[in-house]
C-alpha cells in the first residue's frame, strides 16, 4: 500500500549491556563453528522485562515527536517472545505509563513474531490512513531471550539473539521520515519448520525446557515435503517480492536507497537472503551494527530508525528500505524517506 501522509515523528531505543561472545564461546556455550559462520562479536543482554524495555523506548520517542499523549492515539505492541506474565495485557501496562489511564481507541499487542516492527507499522499506517478520528499510533515491540525458556545462542541456526525494545511515533503531516509503501505477502508452507513433529500442548511447556527450534527444522525437512534448498528459495523470492512490490509504490528502485536494512541475522544467511538475491552493497545496511546487538526479534527494525535518526546517518530526501521477516512465515518490506 502506498500513503500519501503517514510519517514516523519520533523514535526511541532501549538495549541492555553489549556482552562479547567470545567467553561463552570459551565456555562451551556457543560453538565456535557456529559463531564463526555468524559473525556476532556481542550481543544485548538486558535485566529488565520487555515492556519495561519498551516504555524505555516508548518514552523516547514520545519526546521525539513532542507528542502531548492525546487520548486518540492507537498503540500496537509487538513482540515474539514471552513478555514477563502469562495472560495478561502486556500492550494495556505500556500504554497506561505512556499514554495514560484511558484511550478513545485500542491498545492491543500484534504479533508477526520476528516481523512484528514492520506488520504493526504497515496495520496503524492502514488505521490512521481510513479513521480520520484517530490522531496517531504509537508503536512498542520488545523482546528477551533469557534462561531457562531460550538458549539465545542455539535458539535458532545462524544467528545469536539480543534482548531490547524499540519505538515510534506515527501521524500526518510532516515528520522525520515519510513512510512512502509498505507491502507483505506470507508463505504458510514454511511454518512447519518451527513446528517439526511436536503434538499441540495443554499447556506452555517452555517454562521448563528450552526451546527447540532446530529439532523442529530437522523433523520438517525429516518429513520429506519440502527440502531445504527449496524452503530457503521461497525465502528468498518471498524477500524479492516485497522488496520489488514495495518499491515500486514508492516510485524508485534499490540502488536509490541509502539504506536497506534487513534483520539482524549472522553473515550466512545475511548473504544468502538478502545480499545476493537483492543485490545489496553491505555498506548500505547496518550489518555490522547488527553484530554488535544479535538478533533482537521483533524490535531490528525499529531500532535500526533510531540508529540512523540518533547518530545523524540520514540527510533530506534520503531513502530507507526496511525488510522483515517472521517465522510462520511472512514478509515485509517498508520503504521510507527522509
Amino acid at each position: 500500500m502506498r500513503y500519501d501522509d503517514l510519517w514516523i515523528k519520533g523514535t526511541g531505543s532501549y538495549l541492555g549491556e553489549l556482552r562479547p561472545v567470545a567467553p561463552d564461546i570459551a565456555a562451551g556455550g556457543y560453538a565456535e563453528k557456529d559463531a564463526r559462520e555468524a559473525g556476532t562479536v556481542s550481543v544485548s543482554i538486558a535485566d529488565l522485562a520487555p515492556p519495561e524495555m519498551a516504555v524505555r523506548a516508548g518514552r523516547a520517542a514520545l519526546a521525539a515527536a513532542g507528542t502531548t499523549r492525546p487520548s486518540s492515539t492507537l498503540h500496537l505492541h509487538g513482540s515474539t517472545y514471552f513478555q514477563g506474565l502469562d495472560m495478561w495485557p502486556a500492550a494495556c501496562w505500556i500504554a497506561g505509563q505512556l499514554l495514560g489511564e484511558t484511550l478513545d481507541t485500542l491498545s492491543m499487542q500484534a504479533s508477526a513474531l520476528s516481523n512484528s516492527s514492520l506488520a504493526c507499522l504497515e496495520l496503524a499506517g492502514s488505521l490512521l490512513a481510513g479513521r480520520p478520528d484517530l490522531s496517531g499510533a504509537l508503536l512498542t515491540c520488545a523482546d528477551r531471550f533469557a534462561p531457562p525458556g531460550v538458549d539465545r545462542w542455539n535458539i535458532d541456526s545462524g544467528m545469536a539473539f539480543g534482548d531490547g525494545g524499540a519505538a515510534a511515533v506515527l501521524g500526518r503531516g510532516g515528520g522525520a521520515l515519510r513512510v512512502l509503501s509498505v507491502v507483505s505477502y506470507t508463505d504458510t508452507s514454511l511454518e512447519g519448520l518451527q513446528r517439526g513433529d511436536e503434538a499441540f500442548h495443554p499447556v506452555s511447556p517452555t517454562a521448563l525446557e528450552t526451546l527447540p527450534m532446530r529439532r523442529r527444522a530437522r523433523e520438517f525437512f525429516a518429513q520429506g515435503t519440502m527440502a531445504p534448498k527449496e524452503a530457503r528459495q521461497r525465502s528468498v523470492d518471498a524477500v524479492q517480492r516485497v522488496v520489488t512490490a514495495a518499491l515500486d509504490e514508492a516510485g524508485c528502485s534499490i540502488g536509490e536507497a541509502r539504506w536497506v536494512i534487513p534483520p539482524f541475522v549472522g553473515r550466512r544467511l545475511f548473504e544468502s537472503g538478502f545480499v545476493e538475491p537483492l543485490g545489496l552493497d553491505p555498506e548500505r545496511t547496518l550489518f555490522e551494527f547488527g553484530l554488535t546487538t544479535g538478533h533482537l526479534g521483533s524490535v531490528d527494525q525499529l531500532l535500526s530508525l533510531d540508529h540512523l535518526l540518533g547518530n545523524g546517518l540520514l540527510r533530506p530526501g534520503d531513502r530507507v528500505v526496511l525488510i522483515g521477516t517472521g517465522m510462520g512465515f511472512t514478509f515485509t518490506c517498508a520503504v521510507l524517506t527522509a
